[in-house]
């Protein structure tokens, strides 16, 4: 689930990469016996559906692959001279170039289409969630411990805790995941009321212009403020390598505000 938010091929776009390498040799295989028949851009079609297939379920690294195994194909299979990567028409050059290159593209579109499929599923996951926040905190039940184990399904989080009180007599309220898990607050980035990052700062890098500079995001933050108050606070660590795109802040400060308005049940344990 981590993985989905990030920007890395995890295994399941391993997965769909290695299979679109199959498929692209399965189909140089069986058209090969029959290629002087059959029409080169009917096969060149079969070979951009296993790339658009790759890229929309595995993403835009599972999709280049397959762009790039079935150009390969194609070449070794269906271009002169036959069983080499070798090509002696322009033609076929031309062939193989628009190939890999129309398999880049819908490589690329795949990747949008699964980004557009996560952030979908993850905003549907915290209407959920505030959901069954909003029904527990109702109903007297232990809306702080629901919320933690919900962040933590939700973003495949390694450890997820919440504090309530102000800064000087702050107690964890529910402490959910790997307790072994670093709770360095200090090193986690700070999200505001509204998502966005806290401890970025400005930096002026060799090149002249400014960008805006963030710590490795090991985990996030959030205040729990109410009527201006500070009345607690949510911690998030990550799994190594996790990063935090717009959709996933803006998700954590919506929880955050939720049990921010909702009134945390009896101490469990000091932290």
């Amino acid at each position: 689930m981590a993985s989905r938010f990030t920007e890395e091929v995890d295994g399941e776009g391993v997965a769909w990469a290695a299979a679109g390498f199959v498929a692209s040799l399965l189909i140089g295989v069986v058209v090969e016996p029959f290629r002087s028949t059959v029409g080169l851009e009917n096969v060149a079609l079969g070979y951009l559906l296993v790339v658009v297939v790759t890229a929309a379920v595995g993403g835009r690294a599972a999709g280049l692959i397959s762009a790039l195994s079935a150009a390969l194909s194609y070449d070794f299979f269906l271009t002169t001279p036959y069983h080499s990567l070798r090509i002696d028409s322009i033609a076929q050059v031309i062939t193989v170039a628009l190939l890999f290159g129309t398999g880049l593209v819908a490589s690329l579109a795949g990747r949008a289409r699964r980004r557009q499929t996560v952030e979908a599923d993850t905003q549907a996951g915290v209407i959920r969630l505030l959901n069954a926040i909003t029904r527990a905190a109702a109903a007297g039940e232990n809306s702080d411990h629901l919320a933690a184990e919900g962040i933590l399904t939700l973003l495949d989080a390694r450890r997820v805790v919440i504090r309530r009180g102000g800064p000087d007599n702050e107690v964890v309220v529910a402490d959910i995941g790997e307790p072994e898990a670093p709770l360095d607050v200090g090193s986690l980035t700070q999200l505001d009321a509204e998502g966005h990052i806290l401890d970025g700062r400005l930096r002026l890098p060799p090149g002249g212009s400014v960008v805006r500079w963030v710590r490795p995001q090991q985990g996030a933050v959030l205040q729990l403020v109410r009527h201006r108050q500070l009345v607690g606070r949510l911690v998030v660590v990550f799994r190594q390598g996790h990063w935090m795109p717009p959709g996933i802040r803006l998700a954590l400060a919506t929880v955050a505000h939720a049990l921010a308005t909702t009134t945390g049940p009896a101490v469990s344990h000091d932290q």
